[in-house]
């Protein structure tokens, strides 16, 4: 380690690293080894010169990411996010659909960004006949999927040419329309259901109301996120403006009952 990093100061001309990883922490053994073998201490040292920046972890495991995050100071998560690791299905569908959500709150709420690999599954999502719920997703609505999430600030999609890049680069013209991936609706796990995702398939709503965004608001305050709370409040039309017209009731794919949860949140919001 301490050879790598000399080699890679010398030669990319520079005398700081942003990021040192604690990489590929998929079990409890892994995060073991990485401390008793000293590596972790090496990193703490360098930045405590102002070699290391930040801290960052790699990591496919729930279970693992919330132990590491207990005992270390970590600034950076990469971790993989796509519709299908998300309700069980992939190689690293790691984690119950409620255990992977909340590490997405757990990182919004301590300012910890999430760098998220493998959005398209390997390229699985992306076909019918490799996708695992028989039905294709377009790259575009699996990264509208995945930066709806709390904490997450960048998409790392492979790319192997210059005409893949320009695809993937098409998500910023691309209509709502297009981007709308509701449709996992109909393959998401019975565990799953009701559940709002931040998709606003709902939309338009007669009054106003960003349904996704005062439901993800509400899950980070429930989450103890006291900022999440102040963001909510500071909306021009939020739940309180809800006339229970059902509309968005009617045009939820989850079969989440919006109208009675804007009552629940305006009830919580309006108690902090």
């Amino acid at each position: 380690m301490k050879a790598s990093v000399k080699w890679m100061l010398e030669k990319l001309r520079t005398d700081y690293i942003d990021y040192g990883f604690i990489h590929c922490q998929d079990e409890f053994s892994d995060w073991e080894t990485f401390k008793k073998n000293g590596i972790y201490d090496y990193i703490l040292e360098l930045k405590e010169k102002g070699v290391v920046r930040h801290i960052g972890l790699s990591s496919h495991t729930p279970k693992v990411i919330n132990r590491i995050l207990d005992e270390a100071d970590v600034d950076m998560l990469m971790f993989s996010i796509n519709p299908g690791y998300d309700y069980g299905e992939g190689e690293y569908a790691y984690g119950e659909v409620e255990e992977r959500e909340k590490i997405y709150r757990r990182c919004e709420k301590e300012g910890i960004g999430i760098s998220v690999m493998k959005p398209f599954s390997g390229g699985q999502l992306l076909d019918e006949k490799t996708s695992p719920f028989g039905k294709a997703l377009s790259v575009h609505q699996c990264l509208k999927y995945l930066l709806d999430k709390p904490g997450v600030l960048v998409a790392l999609p492979g790319a192997q040419s210059v005409a893949q890049v320009e695809e993937l680069l098409k998500y910023y013209d691309r209509s709502e329309e297009e981007l709308d991936y509701s449709v996992i609706s109909s393959f998401e796990p019975i565990a799953s259901s009701g559940r709002c995702v931040y998709c606003n398939h709902c939309k338009p709503c007669p009054m106003g109301i960003d349904v996704g965004l005062v439901n993800k608001y509400y899950d980070l305050a429930l989450a103890g996120d006291d900022m999440a709370v102040e963001h909510y409040k500071k909306l021009e039309v939020n739940a309180s403006s809800c006339i229970q017209c059902g509309h968005c009731d009617s045009r939820c794919p989850f079969s989440v009952k919006q109208s009675q949860r804007m009552k629940e949140i305006e009830a919580y919001m309006s108690s902090r």
